[in-house]
């Protein structure tokens, strides 16, 4: 009876704690789900953009030769809600080949001597035009590689002076509504093909020693005679009978943007002159700069987890873009290319990639770049890049806004990322969740269409990935802004469009 009386005792004590308990883990519960703060907001959000289940269905990475319909640039999220996103209007028709450090106008106002005026000379930021260059009316997708070799549509470069002028040499030709490429002209009498299984029988092509290859436009002798020369390692041994040719002096071989050109040569560092395997075997193969530890913060078993690395990232991408295993992307731009991860595992002899090294990076890899076969070059973002409107079908940016920031404004690098994508190209960037919401909630008004993707080692990773599409749109005329639209059946499945 005493027992009993005990353990009636109890009872209610029990049942408040337990009570007690419930209530407190219920308002925890609830307090964490009504979205108290940012962070609990951009998780929430991402999470509603990354469902797994949607992520493949949410963007059509596919090409319409025809145009695109009536879309919006991006879904929405919370970010930034309470300010309407930044609206960039059309440029000028007439501004559909603007190179900004090139232009002709510019260029023209330097010095002649040393060919200074051909150098880059790029506008002050007072100058920028910060306005979406147009394609020309009539802009369809380029042919697939490798008929695009071959034939260019006329309406994506309307320009026959070249057919008039270059005639009679058989560069180009005027056919209907292409230009074909017959691939002769002065240098090349019998066509360029003729001519490289001359060159073939000289140069062993074959094997894989020749990847890299230099065409410097200078043309050929009056004579078309071919000179051979081959580097030698030591400088001193080319011309024994006359005195050597000055090596450079600075330390820092690699530091090469907006130097000077000296007359001087840069000798190979003893520690990076390894031999270089045939390609393929060279692109993942440990290369010498590494081996030797001429490279800060690399070693051997690092570079070879950093491969590895972005065959895990790559391997991501293609489930939610599976036109990657296709030929719908010829040329490729990697924004902030490391060691040449990115270009390593998407290779594809259909495909290239411009492997760009910033100059803002902590560490020069682009040394490691070449010694894998690939090609790349220097370049800082916050400048525009040397190239033609719409050269690239795809582009990749790893980290590169948190790298450039504090360094230019967020949304020059998108327009110039912007103007060198083609119509319906697509950019894919890997940054932190808080760097791409604020890039998703800019690009609304650049045309882009966008989806927001999980690291793929799952949602608890601040990295996420920001998949987008350029929609399809071109300049109507000539000294105009406005744009064409033309009827097509461009879309982005699985996404709310907002006016």
């Amino acid at each position: 009876m005493a027992n009993k009386a005990v353990s009636g005792a109890r009872s209610p004590l029990n049942l408040v704690v337990a009570m007690a308990l419930c209530c407190f883990f219920y308002v925890l519960g609830a307090w964490q789900r009504s979205g108290y703060g940012k962070g609990d907001r951009i998780a929430a959000a991402v999470s509603r953009q990354t469902a797994c289940g949607d992520v493949a269905a949410g963007l059509s990475f596919e090409t319409h030769h025809g145009g695109a319909g009536a879309i919006n640039a991006s879904s929405s999220l919370p970010f930034g809600a309470d300010a309407a996103p930044p609206a960039f209007a059309p440029c000028a028709a007439a501004l559909a080949d603007h190179t900004p450090c090139h232009h002709q106008d510019r260029a023209m106002k330097f010095p002649r001597k040393n060919m200074v005026y051909r150098e880059r000379h790029c506008p002050s930021d007072g100058e920028r035009l910060r306005c979406l260059v147009p394609a020309p009316p009539g802009y369809v997708t380029p042919f697939p590689w490798p008929r695009s070799r071959d034939y260019v549509p006329f309406a994506n470069a309307p320009y026959k002076s070249l057919t008039v002028e270059k005639a009679v040499q058989n560069w180009v030709q005027y056919e209907g509504a292409v230009f074909r490429f017959p691939g002769g002209g002065t240098q090349f009498p019998q066509g360029a093909d003729k001519y490289i299984d001359q060159l073939g029988s000289v140069i062993p092509f074959a094997g894989g020693r020749v990847r890299t290859v230099l065409d410097t436009g200078c043309g050929v002798t009056e004579i078309r005679e071919i000179a051979i020369w081959r580097k030698q390692l030591d400088p001193s041994a080319a011309c024994p009978d006359r005195p050597p040719v000055r090596t450079c002096d600075d330390a820092n071989s690699d530091d090469v943007w907006y130097k000077n050109m000296e007359t001087c040569i840069t000798p190979p560092a003893a520690a990076v002159a390894g031999e270089l395997q045939p390609f393929p075997a060279r692109l993942t193969a440990v290369p010498p700069r590494i081996s030797a530890g001429a490279v800060p913060g690399f070693t051997a078993e690092s570079y070879e987890e950093e491969n590895r690395r972005w065959e895990r990232h790559v391997a991501a991408y293609k489930k939610v873009n599976y036109r990657l295993n296709s030929e719908r992307y010829r040329n490729i731009m990697d924004m902030n290319a490391g060691v040449g991860g990115f270009a390593a595992a998407i290779f594809s002899p259909k495909s290239w990639v411009m492997n760009v090294v910033p100059t803002a990076a902590e560490i020069c890899t682009l040394g490691v770049v070449y010694e894998r076969g690939l090609i790349g070059i220097y370049h800082d973002w916050c400048e525009a890049f040397s190239t033609y409107p719409r050269t690239y079908d795809l582009i990749h940016a790893n980290g590169i806004f948190t790298l450039y920031k504090d360094r230019c404004r967020m949304e020059d690098i998108l327009l110039e990322m912007d103007r060198i994508l083609r119509p319906e190209g697509t950019v894919i960037l890997r940054d932190d969740v808080e760097v791409l919401l604020k890039v998703q909630r800019t690009v609304k008004g650049m045309r882009w269409k966008t989806l927001l993707a999980n690291h793929e080692d799952g949602p608890n990773v601040p990295e996420k990935v920001l998949f987008a599409v350029k929609r399809y749109w071109t300049a109507a005329g000539e000294g105009t802004a406005a744009e064409e639209k033309t009827p097509g059946s461009s879309s982005v499945a699985g996404m709310d469009s907002e006016e």
